[in-house]
């Protein structure tokens, strides 16, 4: 008859499973969730590890290897979820590769040994040890960055409970590994608390990436309009530039939506091909219509950003010049990096803190 750690272990490799495959189902992914699903792989692999026994020896070293992204990949999960798509360079990956290589030798020197523990493996214990506790407590601080008292209240609370879910099971499952000396009856009990951790922190990030695709973090900055002049410029085209920014910052003829570059070029007495040109290197655009969606995005983000403007997306989709809500979702979303509706919870969650502060 199965314990109950054989039953809970079952039960969380299935639950690190499923988050695996939900991930990769998902679209677009953004850098925490692809790391995240990486993460959650490698958390099946390792759970998985006490069920290797007699198994072949391919196979242990399969698990090893495969599970070395866990408290490694969750640091830089924590700095995706908290620093925003960017938030996880190049160094920060070679690190946690580092560790994951530390875990699979360590892994490997005890393949087969049967309890016995080489010199070799003692020294890779150690080493490992250290940089593990280097990176939980770099988990545990990235929720503490970015100036606490300025955060709005929902960021305030996620990473609340980001620092509590993740403590808990940190604490509690080294807390009993150092007690299991002493109490052995600590060592069985905790092969079952182990699992319950480790499904508590994937359901826990799973809702934190949740709330992250509606309120993204950091706010996106609204888009500027490129004004990069490039070469010199006589008094006919100066004119122009001046004429065609009276056009876009005080006529804000880019909420037309059917308004064409022949349109503008006529109302600034200019021929089309001329326009263009000045569009693309006076102005530094790479063409008009660019030009016109980087002003309707910032138009509607200022629209959005406003606590006290009721409008629907729909209304201010259509007051910015898209003819329909399709356009105007994914230019903003790659403009932005996030949804209208998204990027309007962010400013006015962010506004609240501010009036909270006053």
């Amino acid at each position: 008859m199965p314990t109950w750690p054989t039953i809970t272990t079952g039960i969380a490799v299935t639950v690190a499973v499923a988050s695996l495959l939900m991930l990769l189902w998902q679209r677009p992914k953004r850098d925490a969730e692809v790391i995240f699903a990486v993460v959650s792989g490698s958390m099946a692999l390792s759970l998985m590890s006490p069920w290797m026994d007699g198994a072949p020896t391919w196979m242990l070293w399969a698990v090893a290897i495969g599970g070395s992204a866990t408290c490694n990949g969750f640091w830089l999960v924590s700095r995706a979820l908290f620093r925003g798509d960017g938030g996880v360079g190049r160094v920060h990956v070679l690190v946690a590769g580092g560790v994951a290589l530390l875990i699979a030798a360590y892994r490997g020197a005890t393949l087969g040994t049967h309890g016995a523990v080489s010199p070799w493996a003692s020294g890779l214990d150690s080493l490992l040890t250290l940089a593990s506790s280097t990176l939980l407590v770099l988990t545990f601080l990235e929720a503490l960055r970015g100036g606490w008292t300025t955060l709005p209240t929902s960021e305030r609370r996620l990473r609340s409970a980001f620092m509590l879910v993740f403590a808990a099971c940190v604490l509690t499952t080294t807390l009993m590994g150092a007690l299991a000396g002493t109490w052995p009856w600590l060592a069985q009990v905790r092969g079952g608390v182990i699992p319950l951790c480790a499904m508590a922190m994937i359901l826990f990030t799973h809702g934190a990436l949740w709330h992250r695709r509606r309120v993204p973090w950091p706010p996106a900055e609204v888009p500027q309009p490129a004004r990069v002049p490039v070469g010199p410029q006589g008094a006919e085209e100066l004119r122009l530039v001046r004429a065609l920014r009276h056009q876009l910052d005080v006529q804000q003829v880019y909420r037309e939506p059917e308004l064409k570059v022949i349109d503008l070029a006529h109302r600034l007495g200019t021929a089309e091909h001329k326009l263009s040109r000045l569009i693309t290197q006076a102005l530094g655009e790479k063409n008009f219509n660019q030009m016109l969606n980087r002003h309707r995005i910032a138009y509607a983000c200022r629209r959005l950003a406003d606590a006290d403007d009721d409008a629907t997306v729909l209304d201010i989709s259509g007051d910015a010049g898209f003819a329909s809500l399709g356009p105007f979702n994914r230019a903003f979303k790659t403009a932005m990096g996030c949804t209208p509706t998204a990027y309007r919870a962010a400013h006015r969650a962010t506004a609240r803190a501010e009036l909270e502060l006053s």
